[in-house]
């Protein structure tokens, strides 16, 4: 798996040249685990997780849809598109900002909901990716600035 997050960035900026629309602009994006808590995998490992429904996703909203590129388990390294939602249609609700672990619950158009993990090492990203969703208008430039302190 490439560790480093510039390489990791590469490498789905690559695959996803394929199934983006001309024309259709990259708002956010990040590298996310799907389904239960990641800490589990102290407890159970990793292939436990997998089989209970772990998937590695690159997500990338743009101004159009949410794009969720594949990634294998073992290297991280793209496989392609999974699906693509319309933004129009999705929802996001119980956003968890945390130290390790931040996690959000995706709503997908047809009813189904993801729980979407962030590792902090893509924590501005989870941010940007947050914004992009509550925000159904948002900019790369607006989407990327971060929220103004609370007093």
């Amino acid at each position: 798996m490439a560790l480093r997050k510039a390489k990791t960035t590469e490498q789905f900026h690559e695959a996803q040249r394929a199934v983006l629309e001309p024309g259709e602009q990259v708002i956010a994006e990040s590298l996310t685990t799907a389904g239960p808590s990641p800490w589990l995998a102290v407890g159970v490992g990793i292939l436990v997780l997998y089989l209970l429904g772990m998937r590695i996703y690159f997500i990338v909203v743009t101004d159009r849809r949410v794009l969720f590129m594949v990634g294998t388990v073992w290297t991280g390294r793209p496989k392609g598109l999974a699906f693509a939602d319309p933004r129009s249609g999705v929802s996001i609700s119980d956003v968890t900002p945390a130290r390790m672990w931040s996690h959000l619950l995706y709503q997908r158009p047809e009813g189904k909901a993801l729980r979407l993990n962030f590792h902090r090492m893509w924590r501005e990203e989870f941010q940007g990716i947050v914004q992009a969703l509550e925000r159904p208008g948002a900019t790369m430039e607006q989407a990327s600035v971060p929220p103004p302190p609370s007093p």
